[in-house]
């Protein structure tokens, strides 16, 4: 994706030809559909290409989708046909809105399917990602929405089979930014191409893999039956990527499918501790061990609602009154839970739970004949702790 390019070169547009020779108008312009006016091409991928256009009808521009000519009845058809069924399912801020579809004939009996969707001014992720890392409040906010949006999809018992940078698209150059933040989305999902219905036909053949080798989970990359947790996985490496500025897996196919089938994917020690546990999780080899969508989303939330742009840090716990404070303490990872000190009370509780476990324990040691096993003895507690203790020793002494 990525490729601009003018119209006329667009070897899958054969049928909408250029405009009349000596004119100059946009308006000459022949429609798709008798309304969709093509514009240059936004973005092209392995099945299709997308286009910006023009609706002469509602005057608005929009996005359309134009897949390769093909004959009824094959896997390609049956493909397009499927996204569109997916598509109309489907609503939430998060997810391009399919707008309208339909169906050029040609003369050899081969059927173009298009898609019409809303136009999403921004870049794609991968391209905002060539500039750089994201930091970790840029990083969360395409997590939620991403993944907010996948848990509309994966009640519809949905999976998108193909999360990958390319197929993110910011809804404006400056998305991401601090001075946009606002409830609405900063990042919309995209391109359900090879999306499957859990209870659909398997359109591909058995052991074919589809997708982005970079993110394909460990069950893509061996074939098996996928449900949405292979989505979660991907959104993860997805988000390694965004705060690393690196693909988590590289090297050669095989490389890479195998990788993932043997261990996790590396976390940076440095990463924020709350988004480097979640990433753990989401990434998991075991898919019924990852959390899913809608757990991401609010764990993201959590993070965003207190992102600075930097690593937060917990506040340690106050030292004791009687333990001298470090010269110089350590950083406190965020998330990490400061090892609690036992004060007085707790010291005092605990003595009391000892005690009485001996002394039960003592009861049922009385042997058959009557005769009683001889009392445990317990460590010396001076001062009045020691003083309290010894006497509820005795009182529970048989």
């Amino acid at each position: 994706m990525g490729h601009r390019g003018r119209l006329a070169s667009d070897p899958m547009l054969d049928h909408v030809s250029e405009s009349p020779p000596g004119s100059s108008d946009p308006d000459d312009r022949p429609l798709l559909g008798d309304r969709y006016r093509l514009d240059g091409v936004l973005g092209r991928g392995g099945m299709a290409a997308v286009h910006r256009a023009h609706d002469v009808l509602l005057e608005r521009d929009v996005a359309v989708k134009v897949f390769p000519a093909v004959h009824d009845g094959t896997d390609d058809l049956l493909r397009n046909r499927a996204e569109i069924r997916v598509l109309a399912t489907l609503s939430h801020p998060g997810l391009v809105t399919l707008h309208d579809a339909g169906t050029v004939h040609h003369d050899d009996g081969s059927e173009q399917v298009y898609l019409v969707m809303e136009l999403v001014e921004g870049p794609t992720l991968a391209e905002r990602l060539r500039d750089g890392a994201l930091d970790v409040e840029q990083t969360a906010r395409v997590g939620r929405d991403v993944a907010a949006a996948l848990a509309t999809v994966h009640e519809r018992e949905i999976v998108h089979r193909d999360i990958k940078p390319a197929n993110i698209l910011l809804t404006s150059r400056g998305a991401l930014d601090a001075t946009a933040r606002g409830s609405e989305p900063a990042v919309k999902l995209a391109d359900f191409g090879i999306a499957r219905l859990a209870d659909a036909t398997r359109l591909t053949m058995t052991g074919m893999t589809l997708g982005t080798m970079s993110y394909l989970s460990p069950e893509q990359a061996t074939g098996s039956e996928l449900g949405p947790a292979s989505d979660v996985y991907g959104l993860g490496l997805v988000l390694l990527e965004c705060a690393t500025g690196r693909a988590a897996f590289s090297g050669t196919m095989a490389e890479m499918a195998t990788a993932r089938l043997v261990s996790q994917p590396d976390i940076p020690v440095d990463l924020d501790p709350r988004l480097g546990d979640l990433l753990s999780r989401m990434t998991r080899i075991a898919p019924q061990e990852r959390p899913d969508a809608g757990e991401v989303a609010q764990d993201l939330a959590e993070i965003l609602a207190g992102a600075s742009g930097e690593t937060l840090v917990m506040p340690a716990d106050e030292p004791a009154a009687d333990e001298p404070a470090p010269d110089e303490p350590g950083p406190v990872r965020t998330g990490a839970r400061t090892p609690r000190r036992w004060g007085r009370p707790a010291l005092v509780g605990g003595a009391v739970v000892l005690l009485v476990g001996g002394a039960v324990l003592v009861g049922q040691l009385a042997s058959e004949d009557g005769t009683t096993a001889v009392a445990p003895s317990y460590p010396a507690v001076e001062g009045a702790v020691g003083e309290s203790l010894t006497q509820l020793q005795e009182s529970v002494e048989p």
